[in-house]
């Protein structure tokens, strides 16, 4: 009897391994749709992902343009780092964060949107705060040219421009920081962009 009990036991323990495994293999469809607005033309773009498990990346899909548009289609099991290249050109790579759902990416010069992705939302977030705190120091950084240009300089304003410059610096070192330290898609892209 007590052997019995013991293999029923193993056997239920066996099958929730099972399951468990299961639960973590599923994979979710997906599909990124690239809209270029006001870019320059390309022909094609090709979707990599970065893979953890052996730091590499993997190359899911390319797409030829269709009025400017790209669309990928495909399985993940969980969220990863996609990367877009045009026309295979790795020197300017488009990053964001592949999950499960329809992703939509509208890029314009100098900005671009992204919807129906929860962490690529997260990563649009922190790029909103890096770019507030980069429009004040450019600010600060004016405010001092301009007073030394016309010779209103003064050494107190020097020392408060130059601390104003210090503490964004640390802020956003420290937003950066927090980012990467999450450990997650959206912290490998902030460190692959903006860490050091």
């Amino acid at each position: 009897m007590k052997q019995f009990f013991l293999m029923i036991t193993a056997l239920v323990a066996m099958m929730w391994l099972i399951g468990c495994d299961n639960n973590n293999a599923q994979l979710s469809d997906y599909t990124v749709t690239c809209s270029l607005q006001g870019h320059e033309q390309h022909d094609s773009a090709t979707l990599l992902v970065h893979e953890d498990a052996y730091d590499q990346l993997r190359r899911c899909a390319t797409a030829r343009a269709v009025n400017g548009t790209f669309t990928f289609k495909g399985q993940t099991d969980r969220p990863k780092v996609g990367i877009i290249l045009w026309d295979n050109d790795s020197t300017r790579p488009f990053y964001f964060v592949l999950e499960g759902g329809h992703t939509r990416i509208t890029i314009h010069p100098g900005q671009w949107t992204i919807t129906g992705s929860k962490s690529s939302s997260r990563y649009l977030h922190y790029l909103n705060l890096r770019n507030s705190i980069m429009a004040e120091r450019l600010h600060t950084w004016q405010e001092y040219l301009t007073m030394a240009r016309d010779s209103s300089l003064k050494q107190a304003d020097e020392r408060r421009l130059v601390e104003r410059d210090s503490l964004l610096n640390d802020s956003l070192q420290r937003l950066t920081a927090s980012f990467i330290d999450r450990n997650d898609p959206v912290g490998y892209i902030v460190g692959k962009r903006f860490g050091r």
